[in-house]
């Protein structure tokens, strides 16, 4: 049974009685199907752990090895080189590794060191031969990672072409070893899937599957991946979490190290009522605020000591952002209202729980390199597809001077991304979710039991209305029916009525401009819940255009199908800079004077009032909204046609539907 707690949103792998903020697979695809094979079963175990790995592989291609349990699941994992040629292990506290062998040859001996559920310890070694690069071209699959059990998860394929003007006519795949699953393969070049329970399995399994490239010259080269099902407890009566991914401290040697993951990302939480339960009190994991000390903010040091993740590079990344994208305090302050940060390779969307008192934050906001972006799954933010119905598309942009802020980053060309786009990316994410976390511990408002755990200590404040969230909605309410209704179609899965189809994008505009939210995640509302959305976006955008000086752009166009560019949506309606209209700055002001008391609300004042679009142009035209000069004026045109513009429409679509 899932827990009662009264919910607001939900991430898919989070129960839907949770009260959360959730910001920002499987199934077998028209493109692919598995195949009838007879798959290898699981190998028994004749000791506590087995590794299972590549024991061969060409140079240039990505090796693999997956630490197993023989029994009940691996407490912690640490993986390392013994000896021969140097790799790099990023995902070295997982079960599962991968390791890139270009420019490398010779025998790379890995050595897993677990402890055992017991707590006893075991290892175990095991040997990749990485012999000499392949002559033709090649395919090579990333990355051999590890999964818990119900998540889902992707694997793509890299095709490497030695000859001039060589394509690549076809890939297919095959599961060969381990418990079957069902394969999406609708994107050729993307394996997604679901991995399955191990109820009826004795110990851990490894799942491997096999892509084979054929070019236009005739070519063949197969490549495999690991991928480990890493066992965990069942989930209880009243469970938080339906399950988790394996995390761990990145400080290793702060004072609440040993609570961390226990208390904020553990599959054995649970919440029946409030006295039949095993959430942490707040005095095992308190804000952290307790820990600065009264008056004080959080240092880098203290925030980094209640910091999870999947793979170290996150916890150095994050750390970076705080030391040089924080000029200010903002995160410092802000951070003070959450136990700890989770960043995790398979946390999709991020999002806020007052459960745990912890905010949840995708990887995909954080990488810098290829290689971090590699273990980033691809499976898609489960509320993309809400509102494929609709009769029209929400579209968003940060901008600045005409010009797009972020820039597009097709997977398929694996750049690497600076320290500035990702300042963007997450500053936005972290002003948004930590809204969410200071709604329900406010700055002056942070005085709690340290008796109870933290969402006890929130329930009074929720039954009496008393979060800013709630005041918010008391003196500015939202209004439009129809916007409520559409917040919940495109937010919550709600299906819609035939009415609500044939909105077009002009109607829909018109109702959002007649209302006071600055963007219409503020009506993903729950019940009769005052809309927690509604204060985080407003949050959001006003501290965005403070702090970086930049403008959010938001629009509706016609319908987007398959093959749209920015040129081919047409814009129905839109706005630059809707923070700054008359009916949304009051709002702004109450919102700052509740969660961000050290920013002096006569700065609202100075927001730049809203610029309409050109309705009837392009979406690609109103990025000079003031002219709608054609796209090839205001951006480079290699950037804005073909298949750049195909990937920076649909970013700018998750920029509306599924950003938070």
């Amino acid at each position: 049974m899932k827990t009662k707690i009264p919910a607001l949103r939900l991430p898919a792998a989070v129960t839907l009685a949770m009260t959360l903020a959730a910001c920002g697979g499987g199934g077998g695809g028209s493109g692919g199907t598995t195949p009838n094979i007879v798959l290898t079963p699981p190998d028994s175990c004749s000791s506590q752990i087995q590794i299972v790995s590549d024991a061969t592989v060409a140079s240039g291609k990505v090796a693999g090895a997956a630490v197993l349990s023989c029994g009940a699941p691996l407490q912690s994992v640490v993986w390392s080189q013994v000896s021969g040629p140097q790799v790099a292990l990023s995902a070295a506290e997982t079960p599962t590794v991968a390791i890139e062998t270009a420019g490398k040859v010779g025998t790379v001996r890995l050595k897993a060191d677990v402890v055992l559920a017991n707590g006893s310890p075991a290892s175990a070694t095991a040997d990749i031969v990485i012999d000499a690069a392949p002559a033709s071209s090649y395919i090579t699959l990333r990355n051999d990672h590890s999964v818990r059990p119900g998540t889902d998860t992707s694997i793509r394929a890299w095709p490497y072409l030695a000859a001039s003007g060589e394509t690549v006519t076809n890939i297919t795949w095959t599961q060969v070893a381990g418990p079957k699953v069902t394969m999406d393969t609708t994107d050729k070049s993307v394996l997604m899937f679901k991995s399955r329970d191990l109820a009826d399995v004795p110990n851990d399994v490894a799942l491997k599957f096999r892509a084979t490239v054929t070019t236009s010259t005739g070519k063949t080269d197969s490549d495999d991946v690991i991928v480990s099902i890493d066992r965990q407890a069942a989930t209880p009566n009243g469970y938080i979490f339906e399950h988790t991914a394996r995390v761990h401290p990145y400080r290793k040697a702060s004072a609440y190290a040993g609570v961390l993951a226990k208390c904020t990302y553990d599959v054995s939480l649970y919440f029946v009522s409030s006295t039949n339960h095993n959430l942490c009190p707040v005095s095992t994991l308190p804000l952290l605020s307790t820990e600065a000390g009264v008056g004080k903010d959080a240092s880098i040091e203290q925030i980094m000591g209640r910091v999870l993740v999947s793979h170290d590079f996150l916890g150095a990344n994050f750390q970076n952002f705080l030391e040089n994208q924080d000029p200010a305090g903002d995160f410092r302050k802000l951070l003070g209202g959450v136990t700890a940060i989770v960043i995790g390779s398979h946390v999709r969307p991020s999002f806020y729980t007052v459960g745990t008192g912890a905010i949840y934050l995708d990887a995909n906001n954080l990488w810098m390199t290829p290689e971090q972006r590699d273990v980033v799954t691809e499976v898609p933010d489960y509320r993309s597809s809400f509102g494929d119905s609709l009769n029209f598309t929400g579209l968003g942009r940060i901008v600045q001077n005409n010009d797009y802020v972020l820039e597009s980053y097709p997977i398929y060309e694996r750049d690497t991304r600076p320290i500035t786009q990702v300042q963007v990316v997450l500053g936005r994410l972290m002003y948004h979710e930590l809204a969410h976390a200071n709604d329900f511990f406010s700055p002056n408002d942070r005085n709690l039991n340290g008796a109870l755990p933290i969402y006890l200590n929130a329930i009074p404040r929720l039954d009496s209305l008393a979060l800013p969230s709630d005041a918010l909605a008391k003196a500015y309410p939202l209004t439009s029916p129809q916007m409520k209704r559409l917040g919940q179609i495109l937010y919550l899965g709600k299906p819609a009525e035939p009415f609500e189809k044939a909105y077009t994008a002009a109607q829909v505009g018109a109702f959002f401009e007649a209302d006071v939210a600055n963007d219409d995640y503020a009506y993903s509302i729950n019940g009769t819940d005052s809309s927690r959305e509604d204060l985080a976006m407003l949050f959001e955008e006003f501290m965005v255009s403070y702090r970086y000086n930049f403008q959010y752009d938001v629009a509706y166009t016609n319908a987007f199908k398959d093959g749209d560019t920015a040129e081919t949506l047409i814009v129905g309606w839109g706005q630059r800079g809707r923070i700054g209209a008359p009916g949304v700055k009051p709002r702004i002001k109450l919102v700052l004077q509740k969660i961000a008391p050290w920013i002096d609300p006569a700065e609202v004042d100075l927001l730049p009032a809203p610029i309409q679009m050109k309705v009837g142009k392009s979406w690609a035209a109103n990025l000079n909204p003031a002219t709608a000069l054609s796209s090839s004026s205001v951006r480079p045109a290699s950037f804005m046609t073909g298949t750049a513009s195909k990937q920076q429409v649909r970013d700018d679509m998750a920029n509306r539907r599924a950003a938070h």
